[in-house]
């Protein structure tokens, strides 16, 4: 009957004690759960202002503005009666 209890006692405080691990590992892995959520958010927010920095390029080149801003400064284009400039600084 001593030994009955004395295992009935040793096996409850098995159970307690894994229940308390248990616990303590959910608790590691909420944490790093909450980290890694931090991080992606952080990350989100990251590529949402770059969407929104290359949306507006990407309004910014559908004008008739740019176009012609293009044309001259890449192909070196002249409106009619426009006189070219050449710098020979080098610059």
């Amino acid at each position: 009957m001593k030994i009955g209890k004395v295992a009935l006692r040793v096996l409850l405080a098995l159970f307690i004690g894994l229940i308390f691990f248990t616990l303590y590992r959910q608790q590691v892995m909420m944490a790093n759960i909450e980290k890694n959520i931090a991080r992606q958010e952080q990350e989100l927010e990251k590529v949402m202002e770059e969407n929104e920095k290359l949306t507006n390029l990407v309004d910014s080149t559908s004008t008739e503005d740019y176009t012609i801003r293009s044309a001259r400064s890449r192909l070196g284009l002249l409106r009619p009666g426009e006189i070219p400039v050449i710098d020979s600084a080098g610059d």
